[in-house]
């Protein structure tokens, strides 16, 4: 018989391993849970696995070198900005995630936070609870019709937005710095420059993963070139937005207002400086979940690891510069 391997999950999304031990059943693997919150606990928990299913602990240099016989990582999610891609290749490590399993779900919580900034869904709900019945709101409700929806980053999420957005007739721009001008008009949105989509946009709504060059993109002078009437939503990554220039942005009047569903802490402290105005409205980084995509988040990424304890590279890798090395390592 060969060797059992060990598989760790330190994510703690998991409440209960069928699902990963059903995937997992030919392999001869023992499945281990051992939540983990900072890097010293991955880098012990895993000192003999040969694969880890994460969360969003850092994982650096330091930690893989307490990874003697990891194969894989697998984030089962979409941003792998936790992990350092550089160092896991140098170790030999394959890096995948699960890009295309909360797709609907994320643009359907965008669009479900655009149609509120437009027509204060959440703010009229609440004061019909504090029993105030007014029928002609004290918000500046505008129409929909002839709205402009700015899409900043056009992949999988960004495009599904558009075609969800399609059928409310309002003017869809769009900005990628990965896509040219005819992808975009495939896509059914007009191509806008950086500058001109946030200028010309009534909503602006944020599709972008988070690396160097997006950190703190939508800053004070990104703002500042907003309409005073616009409304900016994030479901992609906290850090993108830098949130005290967004408070200040909207409680300055610069823009109308916001909507987050993720923040550059989390989870955030109960006085973050975002829950100041009732302007923001922040919800709890659930723009992913539907019934449905919790078990597909977890299939696709035990498959992953399934995959490469089989000897093959996972579908979805991140870091493809691992190829030789892997192949040297084998299982």
């Amino acid at each position: 018989m060969s060797e059992t391997r060990t598989v760790v999950i330190t994510a703690n999304m998991f409440p209960g391993l069928k699902t990963e031990r059903e995937a997992l059943a030919p392999h001869n693997v023992e499945l281990v849970k051992r939540p983990c919150r900072n890097g010293e606990e991955i880098a012990e928990a895993g000192r003999d696995a040969v694969a880890l299913l994460v969360g969003n602990v850092r994982i650096d240099a330091e930690v893989l070198s307490h990874l003697p016989r990891c194969l894989a990582i697998v984030k089962p999610s979409v941003g792998v900005d936790n992990i350092d891609l550089e160092a896991a290749t140098a170790a030999g490590v394959c890096v995948a995630n699960v890009p295309d399993y909360g797709t609907d779900e994320v643009a359907t919580h965008a669009m479900a936070l655009l149609l509120n900034a437009l027509r204060y869904v959440d703010a009229e709900a609440t004061a019909v609870r504090g029993g105030r019945w007014q029928p002609k709101p004290p918000y500046p409700i505008q129409r929909s019709a002839g709205r402009t929806l700015g899409i900043i980053g056009f992949g999988r999420i960004g495009q599904s937005v558009a075609r969800k957005a399609a059928g409310f007739d309002w003017r869809l721009l769009a900005w990628d710095p990965y896509l040219d001008d005819d992808e975009i008009r495939r896509g059914n949105a007009e191509p806008a420059d950086f500058e001109t989509l946030l200028a010309q946009s009534d909503f602006v709504t944020l599709h972008l993963p988070l690396t160097e060059g997006t950190q703190g993109m939508i800053d004070a002078s990104a703002l500042a070139k907003m309409k005073p009437t616009a409304f900016l939503v994030n479901t992609a990554r906290g850090p993108i937005v830098d949130s005290a220039a967004l408070l200040e942005a909207v409680e300055s009047g610069q823009i109308a207002g916001a909507a987050v569903d993720v923040v550059d802490e989390e989870p955030p402290p109960p006085d973050h400086p975002l829950y100041r105005t009732d302007r923001i409205l922040v919800t709890a980084h659930v723009a992913w979940y539907s019934e449905q995509a919790f078990r597909d988040v977890r299939v696709k990424a035990v498959q992953e690891v399934a995959r490469v304890l089989g000897g093959q590279l996972p579908l979805n890798l991140v870091n493809p510069g691992v190829k030789p090395r892997f192949d040297v390592r084998g299982v």
